[in-house]
């Protein structure tokens, strides 16, 4: 292991925007793989210079037929929805993504909303788009004939930096879906920018497996297109069923997930551990593994071979944002030989801010702002300002004021920046408990408490008649044991002022209600 500490940002070549980086990789390593995916039962490879000149040719043809139309791109992780998206984008349209799982109304109202002219969509996940009469629609899942179409027709479009290329849409956990607009160079400026506190360490590079959704911003500029840039090889994950098929066979040393998938990835592996009656084995060599490297002796690889193996052998980072992530994870996964730098980041800011770096760390934050992106606290909350803070809200000005404030990006997390530089969020301003007394109590920090505890597999935390509530979903084995849960909250209450603490618990019997970037949908908890 390498010294934790301060060091310069690592040299990143700049693009003001993502057809000059396709550029760059056309002409630096036009025939090194940049892409794979699974097709009918083949792995298929495009190189650096296919993947430009797929672009170019499916420009060619939105360039022809659609002049700074919203063009909307619905349909799961693949090739062709990324060369779509590119294409959209560098032929002066502006590409309105939206997630595949939305049901039919959601999908007429974001239509609605991002006053799209068009659909692009696969038909394997959106089938009731094809009965839709009111706007234009056409399949992604075979692209050729618009590459022949847009092959006679050259893209002259001159791409403005500054002007909308992309709507993304906020996920909705504490209210109704925003339509973030993004330029160019808001998503050049922030993969840039993230890419100079972290860079892959293998030489020649590694791979990415990519399985986050892509319309999802974290999923899509951050684990895709800062990938592409760095030359990494990215194989796409096409359904969350192969994760470990995908991961053994592809060997990625670098991942993007959040953290609902860490949570996962810790649970299968002390599953299998006690299924061979080895968790004590275990247990004990993670004890001796880390009084080894106290004294520099890193046998890690060596020790947890069979571990690492399920996710491919060469993994050594996983970048996790999107939502909290307890330090104990952080701890742990280090500790059998994968580092987990947290980072944080949200759509409206294009949307990385912070990261943890690959040799600069501190538990439980998120890392150091990136280069050229501003950070500081207002009145508690975590305010941004640098290229990366979106247009904003498409057509709502009221809105962007309400967020956008003398040049800084009003986040809605609530959080500090220690003397290191490093950033702790604390909470949510939205989800804040007010007592009458006046009081203000963080939920989350509460449920972290709580999530410790292995019989809580899900916990939000409320206010109800001026009292806090806790609802807990618990694990397999402590469904509907109700003495175990008020003993719990009773430990907790031990330490806490009379206004502080949690009145009482509610059981559940089901998991709490998603969206479909699986976080919980907090403003729906204590409603039901």
């Amino acid at each position: 292991m390498k010294p934790n500490g301060t060091y310069p940002y690592y040299d990143i070549e700049n693009i003001n925007n993502l057809k000059e980086m396709l550029e760059a990789k056309n002409e630096k390593c036009p025939n090194k793989i940049a892409i794979s995916f699974m097709q009918n039962g083949e792995k298929i490879s495009k190189t650096y210079g296919e993947v430009y000149h797929d672009v170019e040719m499916l420009s060619g043809y939105f360039y022809k037929n659609y002049k700074l139309k919203h063009i909307a791109l619905i349909g799961e992780n693949s090739y062709n929805w990324l060369v779509t998206f590119l294409s959209i984008i560098i032929s002066g349209n502006v590409c309105v993504i939206i997630d595949k799982d939305v049901t039919k109304d959601k999908f007429k109202q974001l239509l609605k909303i991002s006053e799209s002219n068009a659909v692009f969509y696969s038909e394997k996940y959106c089938t009731f788009i094809k009965d839709m009469l009111f706007i234009k629609k056409n399949k992604i899942d075979d692209l050729t004939k618009y590459y022949k179409a847009g092959a006679k027709v050259e893209n002259k479009h001159v791409i403005e930096n500054d002007k909308p290329a992309a709507i993304f849409f906020t996920s909705g956990t504490t209210g109704p879906n925003k339509a973030v607009v993004l330029s160019q160079k808001n998503m050049a400026f922030d993969l840039i920018a993230a890419s100079s506190l972290y860079e892959p360490q293998k030489n020649p590079r590694g791979t990415v497996v990519c399985f986050l959704p892509f319309h999802h911003a974290f999923g899509l500029i951050t684990s895709v297109l800062m990938a592409y840039n760095y030359e990494e090889k990215i194989y796409l994950n096409s359904s969350l069923k192969n994760i470990t098929k995908d991961l053994k066979e592809n060997s990625p040393d670098t991942l993007f997930a959040v953290p609902i998938f860490i949570e996962t990835f810790y649970k299968q592996i002390w599953k299998n551990a006690r299924s061979k009656h080895r968790e004590k084995i275990l247990k004990a060599t993670i004890r001796l593994s880390n009084s080894l490297l106290k004294v520099g002796i890193d046998k890690r690889k060596f020790f947890f071979k069979s571990i690492l193996n399920e996710f491919g052998g060469n993994l050594s980072y996983i970048i996790c944002g999107g939502a909290y992530l307890d330090k104990k994870y952080v701890k742990w996964f280090r500790s059998i030989g994968i580092e987990i730098l947290n980072g944080y980041g949200i759509t409206e800011c294009s949307p990385v801010v912070s990261v943890n770096r690959n040799f600069h760390v501190k538990d439980g934050s998120v890392g150091i702002a990136c280069k050229g992106v501003s950070v500081k606290i207002i009145d508690g909350e975590i305010c941004v300002s640098g290229d990366n803070v979106m247009l904003g809200y498409y057509k709502d000005l009221k809105a962007t004021n309400t967020v956008i404030k003398d040049g800084y990006f009003h986040t809605g997390d609530l959080g500090y920046i220690d003397e290191d530089g490093f950033i702790f969020i604390t909470g949510r301003k939205k989800n804040l408990i007010i007592l009458s007394n006046g009081e203000n109590i963080s939920p989350e920090v509460i449920e972290a408490y709580l999530m410790k505890d292995e019989a809580v597999c899900e916990v939000i935390v409320y206010a109800k008649d001026n009292k806090i509530v806790a609802q807990i979903y618990p694990t397999e084995d402590y469904i509907g044991d109700q003495e175990y849960f008020d003993n719990l909250i009773y430990k907790y209450n031990q330490d806490k002022p009379k206004n502080s603490q949690i009145a009482y618990v509610i059981l559940r019997t089901e998991e709490f209600e998603k969206n479909t970037n699986k976080k919980i949908l907090r403003d729906k908890v204590g409603k039901e």
